[in-house]
């Protein structure tokens, strides 16, 4: 019976490609988990009288709409400004001047998939055009008063 050693030589490859595995895990560990180095996407406050804005329904029957715009900011910026929770943060809706990396995205009329409201103020017949029968509902201008 013929015992096979094995050398490091003939297993170079594989020792290589699981220490670059471990360094990769560990520096993304320590780039994601403790400095928090990447960006975050969330929803926005928007004004839809001045701003065109995405609407989002809260349930399925789409009973009650909200507007909000897409904001991205860098998530160290957005740890120091508000802590770990962003949801009553008044900082998390708005681009600051010291934020190293921040975005504040409104919806564009001309994309099919996203569902605008116009703001009244902004209005003109090239972008009235574009509205579907499905979104005139979702504009309704009363000509009087120009309010939403």
């Amino acid at each position: 019976m013929e015992i096979r050693y094995i050398h490091f030589r003939e297993n170079f490859f594989f020792y290589v490609l699981a220490l670059l595995i471990i360094m990769i895990g560990i520096v993304s560990y320590y780039r994601f988990m403790v400095n928090h180095d990447y960006l975050v996407r969330y929803e926005g406050t928007c004004d839809p009288v001045t701003e065109k804005c995405f609407t989002g329904c809260e349930d399925d029957d789409c009973t009650e709409m909200f507007y909000y715009s897409e904001m991205v900011k860098y998530a160290p910026d957005l740890y120091r400004e508000c802590g770990d929770d962003i949801t009553d943060c008044e900082a998390a809706s708005i681009c600051l001047s010291e934020d190293r990396e921040c975005s504040v995205d409104y919806c564009d009329v001309d994309l099919d998939d996203n569902i605008c409201v116009i703001p009244v103020g902004k209005t003109d017949t090239s972008i009235n055009d574009n509205i579907g029968s499905d979104e005139e509902n979702l504009l309704q201008i009363n000509e009087t008063d120009n309010t939403i």
